[in-house]
């Protein structure tokens, strides 16, 4: 092989496995934020998903943990005869304090 297409493409690998690992180490780092977020809630994950698939008669296909200030909410998107529908579930109360049509907006 020639070396000008042997260097790019192990570049390219290179690169393209740095990616795969930074994504993967951020995805910890949030799931480990969540986690953080959530041990001292009244409520649990599973709770809030059944709370949301309740309210909205869909079956839950993403769950994660929503902080503002000192609120911290589960979000929940169902899917179900209304569509894709978002609940937000307080972590304190376990009570819906909002929900909207549509995935979660970024």
């Amino acid at each position: 092989m020639k070396l000008d297409i042997v260097i790019p493409t192990a570049l390219a690998a290179m690169l393209a496995v740095g990616s795969i690992t930074g994504a993967a180490y951020a995805s910890d780092r949030d799931a480990d934020q969540e986690a953080t977020a959530l041990q001292g809630a009244r409520t649990t994950l599973a709770e809030a998903i059944a709370t949301a698939e309740r309210q909205t008669g869909g079956q839950a296909h993403d769950a994660g943990v929503d902080t503002k200030g000192s609120q911290v909410r589960i979000v929940v998107e169902t899917s179900g005869p209304k569509g894709v529908q978002t609940v937000s579930v307080d972590a304190q109360s376990g009570q819906v304090v909002a929900t909207h049509e549509g995935g979660e907006e970024d």
